[in-house]
């Protein structure tokens, strides 16, 4: 009797100790995936973060998704692009669990491990009270420790900002700012575009000067405040779509070369008459498909005429004397049906293809244009101008700053 009682006792002692260690390492796969070792101890985030909730339930509805490392909240927009939540979005354990995965999977961390935080005052959408497990929206914390660093006294490294998403050199996307966090919301950028001239170009029209042109000054300065809102989120099948619209500056710092002049005089006076403002509205839609985003959508306005400041063949006087249309002819456009495609391989450069069409024009002209900084490593661009009878070969410098969202 006395042999079985202690039989029945080591055998409960040591069900206890198995039902402890599998406690255990349950709760460490819910609050930390990917971990070295599991004595490790807790990452310490300090306060401020708000309530934190346990991860055995869910779905949440994420309010904002933040990183901690070495004592502080770290802007990386690397690490950002891992994470494929957004603000409003439903999440789940493992999609948390996924996105643990996929910063692990940069090969910058020794551990990675998530926690929820309550935000107070931050309630659901009505759609997904029924849903969510909380009743507020939730603070999405990626606690990281990085490799080859010891204790948290050591500064950390910032990253280059990124290059902006909203627009790619004459167009724009419906993303805002520099698109990490994209939500619903108003954006405002400044975009500074130099057409430097024409490195080469080709035409067929029987009375021009020459039927192969190379090297000739244009030096159009347009300078754009593009102001959009997005009106609704990108998610796993539907794209960000934004409306917005366009004011434009533009002036030469040489003149309109003249259709029997090669070799016009530059001067750097912008005059009344090489002055104009113009402007466009738009409607855009974006997907991000991996690392390309893409984009479609038209604009509508008289910011098509700018293409004809663009090469002298589609001046007045070329229509007239080269294309034979009668006196009084112009190139004007009120509506430019535009698409492009863009990817970031580093944060400061961009690659891009955009093409934007010039409805109703004379000679039908379109263009497209190729951001190419991350081969050249610097902020030139080349520009495809073709129009009927010819085309030209441009280069263009362009700068586009994000007033609002500026991260």
């Amino acid at each position: 009797m006395a042999k079985l009682l202690r039989l029945v006792v080591l055998v409960a002692a040591a069900a206890l100790c198995a039902s402890r260690a599998q406690a255990q390492a349950d709760a460490t796969s819910i609050s930390s995936p990917t971990v070295v070792a599991s004595s490790t101890a807790p990452i310490s985030l300090g306060p401020g973060m708000g309530v934190r909730l346990s991860m055995d339930k869910g779905p949440w509805v994420l309010g904002e998704v933040l990183f901690y490392s070495r004592g502080q909240v770290v802007t990386d927009y690397t690490w950002r692009d891992r994470v494929r939540g957004v603000r409003g979005s439903l999440y789940t354990k493992n999609d948390i669990s996924s996105d643990a995965d996929s910063l692990m999977s940069l090969g910058k961390f020794d551990r990675v491990e998530p926690s929820l935080y309550e935000i107070a005052g931050s309630l659901v959408p009505p759609e997904f009270a029924t849903i969510a497990a909380t009743t507020s929206t939730v603070r999405l914390v990626f606690a990281v420790v990085e490799k080859g660093v010891a204790g948290s006294t050591v500064a950390v490294r910032r990253p280059l900002p990124p290059s902006p998403v909203s627009g790619i050199i004459l167009t724009p996307t419906a993303y805002r700012g520099a698109g990490k966090y994209n939500a619903p919301g108003m954006g405002l950028d400044v975009n500074a575009l130099y057409v430097i001239g024409r490195l080469y170009g080709k035409n067929n029209f029987s009375r021009s000067p020459a039927q192969t042109n190379y090297l000739d000054r244009v030096g159009v300065w347009m300078l754009t405040a593009d102001g959009k809102m997005q009106v609704q989120s990108e998610a796993d099948w539907r794209p960000a779509v934004a409306v917005g619209g366009q004011g434009i500056f533009t002036f030469r710092d040489s003149p309109q070369p003249n259709v029997n002049d090669p070799n016009p005089t530059l001067t750097v006076n912008a005059s009344q008459k090489s002055t104009r403002v113009m402007g466009d509205g738009y409607f855009a839609m974006s997907k991000k498909v991996g690392p390309v985003r893409m984009t479609a959508g038209v604009m509508q306005g008289d910011a098509g005429d700018m293409v004809a400041s663009f090469t002298e063949f589609l001046t007045p006087d070329a229509l007239r004397f080269f294309a034979g249309l009668n006196g009084g002819a112009e190139v004007h456009s009120r509506t430019m049906p535009f698409a492009s495609v863009l990817i970031i391989p580093k944060p400061q450069y961009p690659l891009g293809i955009e093409w934007v069409k010039f409805d109703g024009a004379l000679l039908h002209p379109f263009m497209v244009n190729f951001k190419m900084g991350y081969f050249l490593h610097l902020n030139f661009d080349i520009g495809f101008l073709k129009f009927d009878g010819g085309y030209d070969i441009l280069g263009l410098i362009a700068f586009r700053t994000n007033l609002f969202p500026n991260k």
